[in-house]
């Protein structure tokens, strides 16, 4: 190691030793984010999913494009990625401290060009800085193929003020040339929680659930209409998944904007209101770089539009859907065991088993599929799967039918079954009471997580 480099590392490490002491830091929060190349689809359903119909001109034409992301790792090895939400979308990683906390980010550029992590209201020094421009600290450009190891703190400036929810987001990007690599999709939240007011992971303790929601106009030609994608963590005309909470959760959402003088945002929830500790509202104004924090009481179970308001943005696509389910107050006759989907096989196969406790004597399962994370469609040929024979308790039969070509079978990503009428041979009937009601999902992914609840079943609207 060159005697430059270990004056700079004890320098540093007086620094942090420093900050500490200072700070009383409870944890170092470590990170291993790597900025890479991707491919990204604004629009995985191919759908306008909002209305239930196709993407308007001129966004038809191509809605996947090459991006470059911030992609967490479990290790400095940089060999296994560590699962995110799935609406998180194009954003990188959540970055979480308490306040107090230092926070470690093992940064690996795996691109072709320098790229950089600059945050927003940590406290740092000029190395750790993130960004380009004279006079440049060592943090500042990293090179195709290199590394660098930021160290932020999170004092008491980044966290909540007295009159601030008990957390609040900041924004990393990078800074090398900033304009075009936040475009590129080199962008993500920091979440800095008060201190005492935190979890394990540094979330906060009187939040039931959190999301991050960013409004932003990425540009693929320059200007021209037919790249332009108004969208919702990277997502347009409701593709955006996972935005799912139970009824009488107490909701944190983190608002963000980004991007060029066009970003002027007005993010609208429908069917609730969000509050922050000076107003109820149920529109929040963003503009390029902008940063807030909002709660929501989730008491109003139903799918929402959440969306900016701008009659320009929502017509080009910037919307999306929330949904506020309530668990089955009553348990459910049969389970669904096992299927066979994807397998080269000339018939499909539906395990079912009763665990009703009485006998039943007859039954039907209504299909429905996945084409996309939020696509979700009726089977064209109906595919209604029933048996006349009677099933004991704990007995589980199998279902045949006729499977699609191999072609057709690959291009469904997800087979969701749900009991639709139950007769028990002492004469009475279960039938289901309310759209999806005791809904399983077989994911053609077996690692793909399990969802809360169905998206809205996609039908034609005329709206002419």
């Amino acid at each position: 190691m060159s005697g430059k480099m270990m004056k700079y590392r004890s320098v540093l490490l007086a620094w942090m030793i420093g900050w500490t002491a200072i700070s009383g830091a409870a944890a170092t929060r470590h990170y291993y984010i790597a900025a890479e190349n991707v491919t990204w689809d604004y629009a995985p359903g191919g759908r306008d999913l909002i209305h239930g119909g196709v993407i308007p001109l001129p966004f038809t034409s191509q809605t996947r494009w090459p991006k470059t992301r911030y992609i967490e790792y479990t290790d400095a090895t940089f060999s296994q990625r560590k699962p995110q939400p799935d609406w998180l979308g194009i954003l990188g990683p959540v970055i979480r401290a308490e306040v107090g906390d230092v926070i470690v980010v093992d940064f690996f550029n795996r691109t072709q060009i320098p790229h950089s992590i600059h945050p927003h209201g940590v406290r740092y020094d000029k190395d750790n800085e993130g960004a380009m421009y004279l006079p440049p600290g060592r943090g500042a450009a990293i090179p195709p193929g290199g590394k660098f190891t930021y160290h932020w703190l999170a004092n008491p400036g980044s966290g909540p003020g007295p009159t601030e929810l008990s957390s609040k987001v900041w924004w990393y990007h990078a800074h090398t040339d900033e304009a075009k690599e936040t475009n590129a999709g080199l962008l993500g939240p920091i979440i800095i929680t008060a201190k005492g007011k935190a979890k394990a992971d540094a979330s906060p303790i009187d939040v039931d659930r959190e999301f991050v929601a960013l409004f932003m106009m990425f540009d693929e030609l320059k200007g021209k209409g037919s790249g332009q994608f108004h969208s919702i963590n990277g997502y347009f005309f409701g593709n955006t998944p996972g935005l799912v909470m139970k009824a009488g959760e107490k909701v944190r959402w983190y608002m963000l904007g980004m991007g060029s003088e066009q970003d002027i945002h007005t993010a609208h929830w429908h069917g609730e209101i969000v509050k922050d500790k000076f107003r109820t509202t149920d529109v929040i104004e963003l503009l390029p770089g902008s940063m807030v924090t909002v709660d929501m009481a989730a008491d109003n179970p139903g799918t929402w539009m959440l969306h900016c308001h701008s009659g320009d943005h929502m017509e080009a696509g910037m919307m999306a859907t929330y949904t506020i389910y309530e668990p089955s107050a009553r348990t459910c006759p049969v389970k669904f065991v096992s299927g066979n989907f994807w397998d080269d096989t000339e018939k499909f196969s539906l395990s079912v088993e009763n665990v009703s406790g009485k006998p039943i004597q007859s039954f039907a399962v209504e299909a429905e599929q996945f084409l996309s994370p939020q696509y979700l469609h009726r089977p064209f040929d109906g595919h209604r799967w029933s048996s006349d024979q009677a099933l004991a308790p704990g007995e589980t039969r199998t279902l045949e039918q006729k499977a699609y070509p191999a072609s057709i079978r690959q291009s469904v990503m997800g087979w969701v079954f749900l009991p639709d009428s139950i007769k028990f041979t002492d004469g009475s009937v279960w039938n289901a009471e309310r759209a999806g009601e005791c809904f399983h999902i077989f994911w053609r992914d077996k690692d793909h997580p399990q969802v809360e609840a169905l998206p809205p079943l996609q039908m034609e609207m005329n709206l002419d």
